[in-house]
C-alpha cells in the first residue's frame, strides 16, 4: 500500500488579498472625509479577526499531515483515514500533472466531495490512482492541460 501526501487549498491568498483591499479601502474613506469613524476602527478589528483565523486554519492544513493511501490491487482508497470504496466511486476527475488537481465523486453526492493535490512532482500519485481507477471500473476524467506521463498510461 502506497501512502501519498496530499494538501488542500486554502485560498490563502485571496483573504490577505481582500483584507489588505478593505482596509484600504477603509484608509481612503477615513482620508477624504478627513474624520474618524469608530465603525472603521470595528471593521478593521473583524478583518484583523478574519486574518488570524485564515492563518490559523493554514497552519493547521500546513502541519497536520494527510494522505491518501492507495493499493491499486484493492477495492477502496483510505483518504486522511477515511475509506472510499471503488463501487461507491461514480467519477474522479484529473486536472494536470505535476501539480494534479483530483476530485472524487460519490455516486450518491451531486458534487465533488473530495478534492485534493498530491505533493510529489513525480507523477507516481496520479499514475496509481489511474491504474485503482482502470482495475476497478471507475470512469476517470482528464481536464486542462494533460501531460504525456498520463496520457501513456
Amino acid at each position: 500500500m502506497m501512502k501519498y501526501e496530499i494538501k488542500y487549498a486554502t485560498r490563502m491568498k485571496e483573504v490577505i488579498f481582500m483584507s489588505f483591499l478593505f482596509s484600504v479601502v477603509m484608509f481612503q474613506i477615513g482620508v477624504w472625509t478627513k474624520s474618524s469613524y469608530p465603525i472603521f476602527f470595528y471593521a478593521q478589528i473583524a478583518v484583523n479577526l478574519v486574518l488570524v483565523g485564515a492563518l490559523l486554519i493554514e497552519m493547521y492544513a500546513r502541519f497536520v499531515r494527510r494522505g491518501v493511501m492507495i493499493q491499486s490491487d484493492q477495492k477502496s482508497i483510505v483518504i486522511n483515514g477515511e475509506v472510499i470504496r471503488a463501487e461507491d466511486l461514480e467519477e474522479i476527475r484529473i486536472s494536470g500533472c505535476r501539480s494534479a488537481a483530483f476530485g472524487l465523486k460519490l455516486k450518491e453526492s451531486k458534487r465533488m466531495r473530495y478534492t485534493f493535490k498530491f505533493l510529489d512532482s513525480k507523477c507516481e500519485g496520479v499514475r496509481e490512482i489511474v491504474k485503482f481507477a482502470e482495475m476497478n471500473g471507475v470512469n476517470v476524467i482528464k481536464t486542462g492541460p494533460q501531460s504525456p506521463l498520463i496520457e501513456a498510461m
